[in-house]
């Protein structure tokens, strides 16, 4: 069993309300979809529990994703919920049965991704204006510690990389790899757009 629920951020509609869970019932078993983002809202990817119709309690699936959706902190209601239930996952499911399952929930997210995720956008994170100037300075940052010294420039409006590490910035900003061919490890002030 996995240790924790993977960490899923709910997905916001453009009016900022976060796009509701799935629920399908397949020809194999029922499947909880999560429509999830990462902390930096920069992907989108979906997430998820099923079980076989012979093996699925539908009433303590349904009361354990009422906990979570009522949770004042969801992570940690998911974390635990998924102690308590989750016995395998897809990484390695144990069986051929639940492999198939695993199988078909990968193919109801791919047929219907579009539809659900419809009016979500992902987060783009650029390099951050610097009053009139059209660069910015970037500095090395090695095992989480950002250097002290210029290392080189950030054209403003460049995309940043937020996927690689990062490290904090003030305002909600973060230093972040950035450019077409950013140097590994170089971070500059990037923005949320």
């Amino acid at each position: 069993m996995q240790a924790a629920a993977p960490a899923c951020a709910p997905m916001r509609n453009a009016a900022g309300y976060p796009l509701a869970p799935r629920w399908e019932s397949g020809a194999l078993g029922n499947h909880l979809i999560l429509m999830c983002t990462n902390a930096k809202q920069s992907q989108a990817f979906a997430g998820g529990l099923s079980c076989l119709h012979a093996d699925c309690n539908v009433n303590a699936f349904g009361a354990a994703l009422l906990k979570v959706l009522h949770a004042e902190d969801r992570q940690a209601a998911l974390d635990a919920e998924w102690d308590k239930g989750v016995k395998w996952t897809c990484d390695a499911p144990p069986t051929v049965a639940q492999a198939n399952l695993c199988n078909e929930r990968a193919a109801l997210i791919k047929a219907n991704w579009s539809r659900w995720s419809a009016g979500y956008a992902v987060a783009v994170w650029k390099v951050k204006a610097n009053g009139a100037a059209t660069t910015r300075p970037a500095y090395a940052l090695a095992n989480g510690v950002l250097g002290t010294k210029e290392v080189a420039r950030a054209q403003v409006g460049a995309i940043c990389n937020v996927i690689r590490p990062t490290a904090p910035a003030t305002g909600g900003d973060i230093r972040a790899e950035f450019g077409p061919a950013n140097a590994p490890g170089v971070v500059t002030i990037c923005s949320k757009q």
